[in-house]
This record gives C-alpha cells, sequence and structure tokens, in this order.
C-alpha cells in the first residue's frame, strides 16, 4: 500500500445509518428497502474514534454488527439529539455496555432538572425495563450538554437547539477539512407561518453552512407537513430549500414519518431532488437506507 493512499484511507470517516426512521419502529413488507428501525447513525474516524448519534432502535443493530464481525467496541462517545423515546429505547440492547473494561461517555442535553444520568437511568428503573444502569458492566459516564463547543482529540464538536418540543441538540462536527451535521426532530417553519423566525432559520444556516454531510429530518411531505405544524419535524421542501441556500454538499433524508412506506420515501427523494435541480443546486441528496455506509 502506498503512503499517499494509506494516507488517503486513514483520513475518511466512515458513516453508517443502523435506524432511518422517527417516533416508533415499522418492521414489515412496507419498509424491507429502507430498513424499519428508528435512529442511530455512527462514524468511525481513523484514529479509532466511534461516535454514535442516537439510540433509537437501530442501536441494537449497530450492537448486532460488532458482535458478528467478532469486532471487539471497547470505547465509544454515544450523543443523544433528545429523550423521546425513538432516540434512547434502544441504549439498553446495545450489547457493550455489559462488558467490564469497555468505556462510554453519553451526551445529550438535560431537560429540567433532569440530567442526561437520569433520563437515560429513568426508562431502566424497574418499572419500564427489567435491569436497571447499574447492570452495565462498562464504565458509563454521562455529561449535559447545552449550546456548546468542545473538543474530542482532534475533532471540533459544536451544538445548537433546535426547533423540537423539549430541549433537542443538533451537532456539527468538525474534522480537518470536513464536516458533519446531525440535525435531527427540528422543524423549520415556512415563511408563510405566523410561526417563522428569520432569526432561528438564519442561525440554523450558519449551523450547517458549507458542511460536507448534513443528516435533517424531514418528516413529512409539504402536504402532510400543513397538518402537522408544530409538532417538531420538517418538510421535505424545506429541508431542501436550506440545503441550498448553505451550500451542502451533501444532503441525507432522515427521520421517517411510521405511515410512509418505502415508496412514499423515494417519491420524498424525487421531491427533494426536484426542488435542488429547479435551484440549480450542486447539493447531492440521498435518502440511506438501514445498514448503509457512506465515506467521507
Amino acid at each position: 500500500m502506498s503512503k499517499e493512499y494509506k494516507q488517503i484511507m486513514e483520513e475518511n470517516i466512515k458513516l453508517t445509518f443502523w435506524g432511518v426512521r422517527g417516533t416508533l419502529p415499522v418492521p414489515g413488507r412496507n419498509t424491507v428497502r429502507y430498513g424499519g428501525n428508528t435512529s442511530c447513525v455512527s462514524l468511525e474516524f481513523s484514529k479509532d474514534n466511534l461516535f454514535i448519534f442516537d439510540a433509537g432502535t437501530g442501536i441494537k443493530e449497530l450492537s448486532n454488527y460488532f458482535i458478528s464481525e467478532k469486532h471487539a467496541l471497547t470505547k465509544a462517545t454515544i450523543f443523544i439529539s433528545h429523550p423521546h423515546w425513538d432516540h434512547i429505547n434502544g441504549l439498553p440492547f446495545f450489547a457493550p455496555l455489559y462488558t467490564k473494561g469497555n468505556e462510554f461517555e453519553i451526551c445529550g442535553p438535560s431537560n429540567g432538572d433532569m440530567s442526561m444520568r437520569k433520563l437515560i437511568s429513568g426508562q431502566m428503573d424497574g418499572v419500564y425495563f427489567p435491569i436497571n444502569i447499574k447492570g452495565f458492566n462498562a464504565a458509563v459516564s454521562f455529561r449535559n450538554l447545552g449550546e456548546e463547543r468542545f473538543d474530542i482529540d482532534t475533532i471540533k464538536i459544536q451544538t445548537m437547539f433546535l426547533n423540537h418540543p423539549g430541549k433537542c441538540l443538533g451537532y456539527r462536527l468538525d474534522y480537518g477539512n470536513k464536516s458533519i451535521c446531525y440535525v435531527t426532530d427540528n422543524e423549520i417553519y415556512p415563511e408563510s407561518s405566523r410561526l417563522y423566525s428569520k432569526n432561528y432559520v438564519n442561525k440554523l444556516a450558519d449551523f450547517v453552512s458549507d458542511t460536507d454531510v448534513l443528516i435533517i429530518d424531514c418528516t413529512y411531505t409539504d402536504e402532510e407537513y400543513e397538518e402537522k405544524i408544530g409538532w417538531g419535524h420538517s418538510s421535505v421542501n424545506q429541508v431542501a430549500k436550506l440545503a441550498n441556500r448553505t451550500r451542502v454538499k451533501n444532503l441525507y433524508l432522515f427521520h421517517h414519518d411510521p405511515d410512509q412506506t418505502d415508496d412514499d420515501i423515494d417519491n420524498k427523494l424525487k421531491m427533494a431532488q426536484a426542488v435542488l435541480e429547479k435551484r440549480g443546486s450542486s447539493t447531492i441528496c440521498i435518502a440511506p437506507k438501514e445498514k448503509e455506509s457512506f465515506y467521507i
């Protein structure tokens, strides 16, 4: 292997989608192609840094992957966007948490007087789940996040509160000359709405500007959104317009409504691509499938 090729491979970031659905898992024949699991995305960096975004039921697929590959996952950072069920209820099924010697940090926003530790342990208190967090044999630490900037090794991380009920964080990562944004469960009001906030849209635009990868909530078609304004999720049209405005290189459509079939997601992808094409955008739009990986 040449020195140049080795350097390119070492600098690559592996992005994998383990669950792309929102609200609740939807197994069945109508969700075979895109998968039925809820939110979970992983980023693998060259220096053995593994970042996991959200712990919906998709995190069980990530757990299965490490078991099937006989690859020992000993350390990772888990970033939680917010503690709604479809973003945390897969966590108790993440097998590496039960292995002694492993180390994990779980980060996310506190809600009121409820810390991230309390939010996670609350769904495992014996009433909702038979094993509490004391059953984790790994060394598990918790970190409450607000809007802030910090580094993990050479990876720069920035957070932003999103427009969603409760406290929900979006994440931006900058590593070398590459950037990735994870912005799920976020509502972008159209300008015609009385709820529209120019300041918020400008702030969000600055947050995702010029990113290589934008993974973003596009739960509804425009028609569906008209019936669900204020629910905390965006329409595919608003998402595509944002990506074009902010010169996003690759747009990944994420967090699909549970009533949408694979064919419906195909149609949303076509809608987004049509919006981008109409504006002469260079943004590449993708609807990722469960277990699908991309190299950045």
